[in-house]
């Protein structure tokens, strides 16, 4: 087959799947009515330490006459039965007609086209594709999706100048979050003075669900002042607190900044070493560290990791393209760089697998002369790396349990000399409740009894009310010794 200069790189449960569009390598140019989708299924091997086939599929399609384009590509849930497939969108444009339909790829290697729509203009602004399959963008200003179940065409009620992030959130279903110009309350006069961060920069954030045709607080997930620079998002927590949507994203700015957000409140910032990013998306490693992977509209990539600041781990440059998955089979995710290479024709030639801990192969290492790295160090390492971590967890759980044992021997002590203090100076003593002390009663609590107050009121009036001259207690070895000192006046 003849390769086209369009490519497609798209990770799944570990393997990478390069779409190429080709045309027969039989037919003859002038003659050729055929375009043909490949998918190559591509899977790292640990022995020779590179990608290898695992198998492929073909899609043919006819092309009279036509321009075919792979225009994007991502994992999406199969509507009809919750499983996550591999799914991509083509257009095909004869003269002034346009035509867009969906791909679905099977285990099988067998394409499956989901749905298909016209349209009398060009795909260019902000295209997602979701879950359904259904495929989402922006034109003229305005929000179009359409879904397999529909299979129409449908416009959201919302003007928006861009799309920053699309997904789904937890209760509410597929959710946009874009910036639109500012809808000002009657309140609020443009040309007159307010304090409203909507009136100030002209622009605010919005969320819009899908499904529900709801509109969504745009402070939730950011301050409207950032409405200005931020280029996207990349939503890594949501839940709910008392009706209250509760949210944790990162985003780029055109100002060439990483901004950690919590509950709409910034907390880091970072400067990325990079004018132009482009995309953001995240990766938890073997060792729990959360990664934003940060690409740039010049081929370069960087990491920044998120520990007591924020800060760049990493960058690379010449990047084709960076997948997010488990590559090597070890239970976490890695990140898999593409670099560009002219000088070779095979997509997966040049390449980094990393999680800048342990893990670290690399196309340009001849492991073959490393003997250590040959006979699996490197595997050997990880394991012993994760055996280690989960020894250090245990300790620090068996050292917090001595703690609050500790605390509680404390407590018992305390509350036995105040028990021997009372005894001695004849007074009640009041035992605490077993629960709050984190004990479990080992006899009925009664709360004053009666019969016992009365007595022991009868025998305190009997007895002087100070006695004891000084009271003193000391533990020595596992025995708790008191001594007290009574007063001249008293005698047993």
């Amino acid at each position: 087959m003849l390769p086209t200069e369009q490519d497609q790189f798209l990770s799944y449960n570990g393997e990478v799947l390069v779409f190429q569009l080709s045309k027969p390598r039989h037919a003859e140019e002038a003659d050729d009515k055929t375009m043909n989708l490949c998918v190559r299924r591509m899977a790292f091997n640990r022995d020779t330490k590179l990608f290898v086939q695992k198998s492929s599929g073909v899609f043919s399609m006819h092309a009279s006459h036509s321009k075919i384009e792979m225009i994007c590509s991502s994992c999406t849930t199969d509507s009809r039965t919750g499983i996550i497939l591999p799914c991509i969108l083509m257009k095909k444009k004869k003269r002034n007609n346009v035509k867009y339909f969906v791909l679905l790829l099977h285990s099988s290697n067998q394409f499956e086209q989901s749905f298909s729509f016209k349209l009398d203009y060009e795909l260019k602004e902000d295209i997602r594709l979701f879950a359904g399959p259904s495929v989402l963008w922006r034109h003229a200003n305005k929000l179009f999706y359409i879904s397999s179940s529909s299979c129409v065409v449908q416009s959201a009620p919302v003007q928006l100048s861009s799309l920053v992030w699309t997904g789904e959130i937890v209760g509410e279903g597929t959710v946009v979050l874009g910036i639109r110009s500012a809808c000002l309350p009657e309140t609020e006069d443009a040309d007159g003075f307010s304090v409203s961060d909507r009136a100030i920069w002209g622009s605010e954030f919005f969320g819009y669900a899908i499904q529900t045709q709801k509109m969504l607080t745009g402070t939730c997930f950011m301050p409207h002042a950032y409405s200005r620079v931020v280029s996207s998002v990349y939503i890594c927590k949501t839940d709910k607190l008392k009706k209250q949507l509760r949210i944790s994203l990162v985003a780029i700015t055109q100002k060439n900044q990483l901004i950690w957000f919590q509950s709409g409140v910034p907390k880091g910032v970072c400067e990325l070493p990079y004018e132009n990013p482009r995309l953001v998306k995240t990766a938890v490693t073997s060792s729990n560290d959360l990664l934003f992977v940060v690409s740039f509209a010049s081929g370069s990539s960087c990491v920044v990791q998120r520990r007591d600041s924020l800060q760049v781990a990493s960058k690379w440059q010449k990047v084709k393209c960076v997948l997010v998955d488990d590559f090597i089979g070890s239970g976490s995710e890695q990140l898999l760089l593409l670099f560009k290479d002219d000088s070779n024709t095979d997509v997966l030639s040049t390449f980094k697998i990393t999680d800048l801990g342990e893990v670290n192969y690399a196309s340009d290492i001849n492991y073959k002369h490393d003997v250590p790295a040959a006979e699996g160090l490197q595997e050997n390492g990880l394991l012993t790396v994760r055996a280690l971590e989960t020894r250090l967890q245990a300790g620090w759980t068996s050292v917090r349990e001595l703690q609050q044992h500790l605390g509680l021997q404390k407590r018992v002590i305390l509350e036995s000399c105040r028990a021997l203090i009372d005894l001695v100076e004849e007074r009640t003593h009041i035992l605490p409740n077993a629960k709050e002390e984190g004990l479990v009663s080992l006899w009925d609590d009664v709360e004053n009894p009666p019969h016992s107050l009365s007595k022991e009121t009868s025998l305190a009036s009997k007895v002087p009310e100070h006695f004891t001259e000084e009271l003193w207690q000391r533990v020595v070895g596992d025995s708790l010794v008191v001594g007290v000192k009574l007063t001249e006046s008293f005698y047993l």
